[in-house]
């Protein structure tokens, strides 16, 4: 990890928790299994992808509001912003309820790119921008996530991946350059590493 200059972070299920249920909001949109939610909105006529939306941004908010931070997760940020670690939050979800998130746990990250304002991971622009606006080379940007779509989207762009919060043997493990079941342990270790550096 002595390579790392920067971090992105996914929002839902890294930093804070999400309590989203997929299988309800499927059924609600009428997805069916096995299709991406965003892919299959995007698909809609444009009548019913308003309807669609509202869906998704009626259960976003109601997540939003109930929100915490995940074990270990603020202490990394607040180390990180202590040494002046550039940071920067990476999500799928709407503008507006990341930063109901955000504001509601006083989350010191004031760089987010959200699926409006910019294409949804896998999709690598975001995070090519991201670095672009760090200045730094792909190598040196981290992408941090606890679901395929993260580790997909650092592997589109280039970037070491890092999983955490995770159980068993996920079938996208292998897309992790770096694995840990909690901040704790990325914590250690990531700091160790800078420690030997400095």
């Amino acid at each position: 990890m002595k390579q790392i200059r920067a971090l992105v972070f996914d929002l839902d299920g890294t930093l804070v928790t999400s309590t989203l249920d997929f299988a309800l909001i499927r059924e609600e949109l009428g997805c069916p299994e096995g299709i991406d939610v965003l892919t299959f909105v995007d698909g809609l006529s444009d009548a019913e992808r308003v309807e669609a939306e509202a869906i998704i941004h009626r259960h976003e908010v109601e997540d939003a509001e109930q929100s915490v931070w995940l074990p270990g997760a603020q202490a990394f940020v607040k180390r990180c912003r202590d040494l002046e670690i550039p940071l920067a939050i990476l999500t799928r979800n709407s503008d507006f309820s990341s930063r109901i998130k955000i504001a509601k746990n006083e989350i010191p990250i004031p760089y987010l790119i959200t699926r409006e304002n910019s294409k949804p991971k896998p999709d690598p622009s975001a995070l090519h921008e991201i670095a672009s606006r760090f200045s730094l080379p792909s190598e040196a940007v981290l992408m941090v996530g606890d679901y395929k779509y993260d580790l997909q989207a650092g592997r589109n762009a280039r970037m070491p991946t890092c999983l955490v919060h995770y159980e068993g043997e996920p079938d996208y493990l292998h897309l992790a350059d770096y694995k840990f079941q909690n901040f704790s342990q990325f914590h250690q270790v990531f700091f160790e590493t800078r420690q030997l550096i400095n």
